[in-house]
């Protein structure tokens, strides 16, 4: 059974790590920055998912690097959340704000919620550096 929702057709091909599969969707019109029920764009799935490759091609056609979801969750807030330093970076690179709420704490305090599986020091540090609290 195949899905017409765009954020659900980007979503299955970031869940495998396919930037193949996401550049052939958005080419063929799926637009970068759809959603889901809770405001996720594939941006915030591939930030989380710490797929570099994916998350820097969105940002390339234009994925709001700021964008919030209903939880008040950005992509770097999901990045932070899963200690994906290379996305972290990636997203600083573009803009990406550090004065997010996610949740109604800091990016910092949210960042702390986490165990992601590359949370170090050092992705804490270029979260402060870049200005977050």
């Amino acid at each position: 059974m195949t899905t017409n929702d765009p954020f659900d057709q980007l979503s299955k091909c970031i869940k495998r790590g396919d930037v193949i599969g996401v550049r052939a969707l958005v080419a063929s019109g799926v637009p970068v920055d759809s959603r889901n029920r809770f405001g996720w764009t594939p941006l915030m799935l591939a930030a989380e998912s710490g797929h570099t490759g994916i998350v820097d091609y969105l940002l390339s056609a234009g994925a709001g690097v700021s964008a919030v979801n209903n939880f008040g969750a950005s992509p770097l807030a999901y990045a932070t959340l899963s200690g994906e330093r290379k996305v972290i970076q990636s997203l600083l690179n573009a803009g990406a704000a550090v004065d997010v709420k996610p949740h109604g704490v800091t990016l910092l305090e949210f960042a702390e919620w986490g165990g992601g599986r590359h949370k170090t020091q050092r992705h804490f540090d270029l979260l402060r550096d870049a200005g977050a609290s």
